[in-house]
């Protein structure tokens, strides 16, 4: 069957993309200032900008967005299930260049500072065979690159989905609509729900040891089994969920219609997921989420879903988002994830050693614009140098089927 609706406007990704990454790296600077007996709205100005870490869902919600889309229309056009190596090769290229140098040199990096590191030979086996999520032992691949956990939790979430795509697919294949479709995807975040059950049940860990305190193995203790990757499909799924929906409103007849009235509706969820990040600046962790999952799940993940199905029917919210500087982020956004904590560790170690817990904000701030800046010429770099010439390459071995779009590459 001939798809009715060849492309997709995938409006506001870019800036979503963009935020997410900004937030991200400014919960790592904030890390680095201490605002303890300053005024009360430095102080929760500061607490603000820690809740940055939320960035991390919006990166899963959006990989399952983008990721799901084809699939999705496929299915919604009557077309047989997308090709699996194709979607494999393209996530391959786009991961594993750019990861595998940022594992190289961050473990060089702890070799030439001679940074003690627990388990130093499976946390490296573990990050080069992605697994290193599935237990807090490996959680972290070094001590110098800490953002590198959330990739095995990604790449779990990339095999995953197209998993129950085929049963989508082959459990209700016939007269294939978007009602089908919800309700399985629906059902299927109810399953992911009590499989994470089970694993807070029978995966809990002990207290021995369990903490900052004790480095990034103690983090990784104390952070799971909150953390783990059958929790983080569900903000995945979600994702997936507002994926199915984008496809649907881009089939309508009027699609041309009420952009504003989606506009609206995009930059409200946006504004909400900020307003959220606010008010729960000064919680405790884990406290305000369904199953102590991370980032007030499913509030807040379910707002940035939102914003980016409806932004795919906008025009106000999509122009906005998608301004020359949120376009180039979400460009080298991936190389910017995995390298702007290499910059921070490695300036704080060499010509920035008061950065550390400084009460002084205005030399906070300097150094943290500088930092900004060399993340932003490292990450052009390694996306130019790194990244692109696979893509470019992988493009080329694969022109002749395309299951994923070029402007939906991650």
């Amino acid at each position: 069957m001939k798809s009715r609706s060849s492309t997709l406007h995938l409006g506001g990704a870019d800036g979503i993309r963009a935020i997410a990454c900004l937030l991200v790296i400014t919960h790592h600077l904030s890390q680095f200032a201490s605002t303890e007996g300053k005024l009360p709205w430095l102080q929760s100005l500061h607490a603000f900008m820690l809740t940055g870490n939320a960035g991390v869902s919006v990166f899963f919600v959006l990989s399952g967005y983008l990721l799901a889309i084809p699939f999705w229309r496929s299915y919604l056009n009557g077309n047989p299930f997308p090709d699996m190596k194709h979607y494999g090769f393209r996530r391959a290229v786009r991961i594993v260049p750019g990861y595998y140098v940022a594992i190289l040199v961050s473990t060089m990096l702890t070799v030439l500072f001679n940074i003690p590191t627990e388990n130093f030979w499976l946390r490296l086996s573990a990050a080069i065979t992605f697994t290193s999520g599935f237990h807090y032992s490996t959680l972290f691949p070094n001590e110098v690159n800490g953002p590198l956990w959330s990739i095995s939790f990604e790449v779990f979430c990339y095999l995953l989905m197209p998993v129950f795509m085929y049963a989508l697919y082959r459990f209700f294949g016939k007269n294939q609509t978007f009602t089908k479709g919800l309700l399985f995807w629906i059902g299927t975040l109810g399953i992911i729900l009590i499989l994470n059950q089970f694993v807070h049940m029978f995966f809990s860990t002990d207290s021995v040891k369990k903490g900052w305190d004790y480095g990034w193995t103690g983090g990784a203790k104390y952070w799971m089994p909150n953390y783990n990757p059958i929790g983080f499909f569900a903000h995945f799924t979600l994702g997936i969920i507002a994926a199915g929906v984008a496809v649907k409103l881009n089939q309508r007849p009027d699609k041309h219609k009420n952009t504003a009235t989606f506009s609206w509706i995009s930059l409200g969820s946006l504004a909400s997921s900020f307003v959220l990040l606010w008010l729960a600046r000064n919680v405790p962790e884990f406290s305000m989420s369904l199953q102590q999952q991370p980032f007030y799940f499913p509030l807040y993940p379910l707002l940035i879903a939102i914003s980016l199905c409806t932004a795919s029917r906008s025009g106000l919210a999509a122009k906005l988002l998608d301004n020359p500087f949120f376009k180039f982020t979400a460009k080298i956004s991936f190389s910017l994830y995995i390298w702007h904590f290499v910059v921070i560790g490695v300036s704080s170690v060499t010509w920035a050693q008061d950065f550390m817990g400084t009460e002084n904000l205005s030399r906070w701030a300097g150094v943290s614009l500088v930092l900004l800046l060399v993340s932003y010429l490292v990450a052009t770099l390694s996306y130019y140098f790194v990244e692109k010439p696979v893509l470019t390459w992988s493009t080329r071995e694969r022109s002749s089927i395309r299951l994923v779009p070029k402007s939906v590459v991650k």
